[in-house]
C-alpha cells in the first residue's frame, strides 16, 4: 500500500512538471528604432501598436527615438511590428514607410513637446 501511494505522489509530480514544461513563455521584448520626436508621435506609435494582435505593453522613449514592444511571438512577429509602425507612419529600423511625409517633425529641435497641422504635419 505504501508504495502504491510514493508511485503515486511521483507519477502526480511528473504530471505537473510537464504540464508546466509546455507552458513555456512566448512572451519576448524587441526594440525598435523610429523616427517620432514629439508626444503627438509617441501617442500615435504607442497607441496603435497596442491594438496589434499579441502586443501586452509598449514604450516609446523620445529621447534615444526607441519602441520597446512586448508581446507573444506566436500571435505577432518582429516583421508585422515593424510594418504597423511603418503604416503609422514612421521608420521601423531603417526601413522606410510608403508615406514618410507624415513623419517630418521638427518640434524637438525647437523645443516644442507636441505638434499640430501648423507645424507642416498630421497625425
Amino acid at each position: 500500500m505504501n508504495k502504491l501511494k510514493i508511485v503515486s505522489i511521483v507519477f502526480s509530480l511528473l504530471l505537473v512538471m510537464v504540464a508546466n514544461a509546455q507552458k513555456v513563455s512566448t512572451t519576448k521584448v524587441v526594440s525598435v528604432q523610429t523616427n517620432g520626436t514629439c508626444r503627438s508621435c509617441k501617442e500615435k506609435i504607442e497607441q496603435g501598436l497596442a491594438f496589434e494582435k499579441g502586443v501586452k505593453d509598449v514604450e516609446y522613449d523620445l529621447e534615444t527615438a526607441i519602441v520597446k514592444i512586448t508581446y507573444n511571438e506566436k500571435k505577432t512577429s518582429v516583421e508585422i511590428l515593424r510594418k504597423t509602425i511603418n503604416k503609422l507612419g514612421f521608420i521601423a529600423d531603417g526601413q522606410k514607410p510608403e508615406n514618410e511625409k507624415k513623419t517630418k517633425c521638427s518640434n524637438k529641435k525647437e523645443g516644442k513637446q507636441s505638434c499640430g497641422e501648423e507645424d507642416g504635419h498630421k497625425h
